[in-house]
């Protein structure tokens, strides 16, 4: 647990420090929510349902993106991921991402918690990112001098490849996604996560989101043949743009 507050704290420090880099000009200054229901089928959880919750603070060339996710499966996700980027062209910029997520398998008593980062390109039409994450499994009342129940995954690659139809600025988009994490979970490399989803911004600040996802079934990487299926479907609001 002290490992993961210095790790806490730290992030903590590297996002002031990205605010604090920023000029004393007038900035530029976008936020958005959004909420999503969600349904699933997997041969652990059988139906589930849920529900999404995200929100988006963008300051000049910094994003700050925080989800949450409930389950009725009693899993329970959080995570928070500061991404500044750069632009490189005129199309084109360099990113960063730093990421702090947890989740929670309230029925086995347990719960896992990941650092991430990675670098990435992005284009109007694509986008491509390749680091690092780092993920603790651990159980809850555990003795702190006991290793039952604890295990250690030091380094282990992310990627994520997105490709867009229209552009991800246009009113209305389809996009794909091959990765092996998303905003809730992360797979080892070789069990990827498939996504095809489309945005349709309907009205001045509203838009309708909708997201299918195949995905490995099973936890902490005990993957089973049968890929679960997710669908999600919701709405965004822009408070500011």
């Amino acid at each position: 647990m002290g490992k993961r507050i210095v790790v806490l704290m730290a992030f903590c420090v590297f996002c002031a420090a990205v605010l604090s880099a920023q000029n004393e000009a007038k900035h530029d200054i976008s936020a958005d929510v959004s909420a999503q229901g969600l349904a699933g089928y997997n041969s652990t959880y059988k139906w589930y349902g849920g529900l999404d919750l995200k929100g988006n603070f963008t300051v000049d060339n910094v994003n700050f993106a925080m989800n949450l996710e409930a389950l009725t499966a009693n899993v329970y996700s959080a995570g928070l991921t500061v991404t500044p980027a750069f632009k490189l062209c005129e199309n084109g910029f360099l990113f960063f991402d730093g990421t702090l997520h947890s989740r929670i398998f309230a029925c086995y008593k347990t719960y896992e918690f990941v650092y991430a980062g990675s670098v990435g390109f992005r284009m109007r039409h694509f986008s491509a990112q390749v680091g690092l994450f780092s993920r603790t499994i651990d159980a809850f009342g555990r003795e702190w001098h006991s290793l039952d129940n604890y295990v250690t995954e030091p380094f282990n690659l992310l990627y994520k490849v997105k490709v867009s139809v229209m552009g991800f600025d246009h009113l209305w988009d389809v996009y794909a996604v091959l990765a092996n994490y998303n905003e809730y979970e992360y797979e080892r490399m070789w069990e990827p996560i498939f996504s095809l989803g489309g945005r349709w911004d309907f009205k001045d600040r509203w838009s309708a989101v909708a997201e299918g996802t195949l995905e490995p079934a099973g936890l902490f990487h005990g993957t089973v043949k049968f890929y679960e299926m997710t669908i999600r479907a919701g709405v965004v609001y822009k408070i500011k743009e």
